[in-house]
């Protein structure tokens, strides 16, 4: 399973990458938006920290628009992977950027159909928003866990990507379910490390030790 970080802060990056040395970097315009940065120095400098892939999105509504970006981003480092809207002109520039080898997939996936649609056109990877499944009704886990048991059945090369994830539960779902991909928040990351009763078990080592000397000076 490969583990994502959705951030555009470098910091984060690196701090994820310390925790569990992070597979990827994932971002989207609301998240570069909320930067002073421009995208191709936020996509750049995350490529500068991790040997994985980098997400970086597509602006355009239109496929010669998507197509344009897609390839333009190839030039801001080796291991980019753009992210295609599941869109009617995003599937079409999809096909093509796959057909010419451009490492592309499919992002904000609702539905287990637009799902179909880009392992179909061979997509590097599909993204269902978990989170945003739930609000519009759906059931995001569940929604996850067929499109993953699809693309096993028939094959499909395709990574799914869980995406828009809101707490650890979800999260362990997920990881169970035997999804191929998730990124998270950095919050949601951090969650991953805190336990009471580790903390407790700790302190109650350090008390249990007392005044006695470090064992490495024994």
């Amino acid at each position: 399973m490969n583990l994502y970080i959705d951030t555009a802060s470098p910091e984060q990056i690196r701090a994820a990458d310390r925790l569990c040395s992070i597979d990827g970097v994932t971002t989207n315009p609301s998240i570069v938006a909320g930067t002073d940065r421009r995208y191709r120095e936020v996509v750049e400098t995350a490529a500068g920290i991790t040997d994985g892939p980098v997400f970086a999105q597509v602006l355009a509504e239109d496929a010669d628009g998507m197509v344009r970006e897609a390839r333009g981003y190839q030039d801001w480092a080796d291991h980019v992977v753009a992210k295609i809207p599941a869109t009617r002109p995003g599937f079409e520039a999809l096909g093509r950027l796959r057909a010419d080898g451009i490492p592309a997939g499919t992002t904000v996936v609702f539905t287990v159909e637009q799902a179909v649609l880009a392992g179909k056109n061979d997509a590097t990877f599909v993204a269902p928003y978990v989170g945003r499944i739930d609000d519009s009704g759906a059931d995001g886990l569940a929604t996850t866990r067929r499109i993953q048991s699809i693309f096993d059945t028939q094959g499909f090369e395709t990574e799914v990507l869980a995406a828009s994830i809101r707490n650890t539960t979800q999260a362990t779902a997920l990881y169970e379910a035997g999804v191929d991909a998730i990124t998270l928040s950095p919050s949601v990351l951090d969650d991953h490390v805190g336990a009471p009763e580790t903390d407790e078990s700790v302190a109650g080592f350090a008390a249990d030790w007392g005044d006695r000397d470090p064992p490495l000076s024994e």
